[in-house]
């Protein structure tokens, strides 16, 4: 399929090697021209493992294709990937406007009817209010936009890996035409049939995960639920380790012993100085956010990762004590 992505950053530029290492059609898009420049000439201009060699293999097969006119790469697409940056205002909010830029290129680019997917994380509704900037900026009413949400989770470090193997793919959609679609795009994936370059070609089987069809709300909403039960998980085992430090005993025996029960597992269960990079601390401060405006009650009462203020507190007075 001729596909579109909208956005060379993180999660842009992997969805974009990866889907044209799948056999599909690629033209990626930025706004930054100096970043198009680069990959024009053969650099990556981020490191992720594998991901320089499956860029090198797709440009060689003239699956992918870079332009810095936004025009030309939505007119070159039947499904567009929006990959874009949704970061945090002062407020918690995540910042659309980037996301609303690109619907308004979009609805005065296109010529032919497009599936637009956002693969941003964005926050629940988002779909439902890009359905309606298509609608509206748009200046024909013979052109048909549909919409869709493919939330991405990819680890850095990990995450060519992750989107060739992924425990499972979600896709958000308001109708069958659409899932269709994202299935063919994704058949490659979920079959293996593709070259993968960290099973040297060959991938063994049971490798890949199961495609999921929800709603757009709930696809949306997934990503964010996912990304706040880890940071919970993290957060409850800083609490414990409190709490043993208090009565003498042993976090590690406990978080173990907690984690061979299959209902828990021991991934996410290590207590440290709790959880920092982009994804977390942004996504819970939004899932905050969500409850509020609907009147709903948090399942937390403070956004704010008290266990790790916490745990810097211990870890000072533990390992700075001596040389005081």
């Amino acid at each position: 399929m001729r596909l579109t992505v909208i956005g060379c950053g993180y999660v842009g530029l992997v969805t974009g090697a990866c889907l044209a290492a799948a056999g599909h059609e690629v033209v990626c898009t930025d706004i930054d021209k100096a970043r198009i420049d680069q990959l024009k000439a053969g650099k990556v201009p981020i490191y992720e493992e594998h991901l320089d060699e499956v860029l090198k293999r797709a440009v060689a097969e003239k699956k992918i294709s870079y332009t810095a006119d936004a025009g030309e790469a939505i007119r070159a697409g039947d499904v567009i990937f929006i990959c874009v940056g949704t970061p945090p205002k002062e407020s918690g909010e995540a910042d659309l406007s980037a996301i609303d830029h690109v619907a308004r290129q979009i609805a005065k680019e296109a010529r032919t009817p497009k599936l637009v997917v956002e693969k941003s994380t964005v926050p629940a509704l988002t779909g439902a209010s890009l359905q309606k900037a298509l609608a509206a900026y748009s200046s024909s009413n013979s052109i048909k936009f549909q919409v869709a949400s493919n939330p991405e989770f990819l680890r850095e470090g990990t995450a060519v890996g992750d989107f060739f193997h992924p425990d499972r793919i979600v896709v958000g959609v308001e109708d069958e035409e659409s899932a269709a679609k994202l299935r063919k795009i994704y058949a490659p994936i979920l079959q293996s049939s593709f070259h993968c370059p960290i099973h040297a070609g060959k991938c063994p089987k049971g490798v890949s995960g199961e495609l999921l069809v929800t709603t757009i709300s709930s696809a949306e909403l997934i990503k964010h639920a996912s990304n706040s039960f880890l940071a919970l998980k993290i957060s409850y085992a800083n609490v414990i380790a409190d709490i043993c430090e208090k009565i003498g005993a042993d976090v590690e025996e406990v978080t173990r012993a907690m984690g061979l029960d299959p209902r828990i597992g021991t991934q996410f269960l290590k207590a440290g100085l709790g959880f920092g990079g982009f994804c977390f601390p942004k996504d819970i401060r939004r899932s905050f956010i969500f409850p509020r405006r609907w009147a709903l009650i948090s399942i937390c009462s403070r956004p704010r990762n008290v266990s790790t203020r916490n745990a810097w507190t211990a870890f000072s007075r533990r390992y700075t004590r001596p040389y005081g």
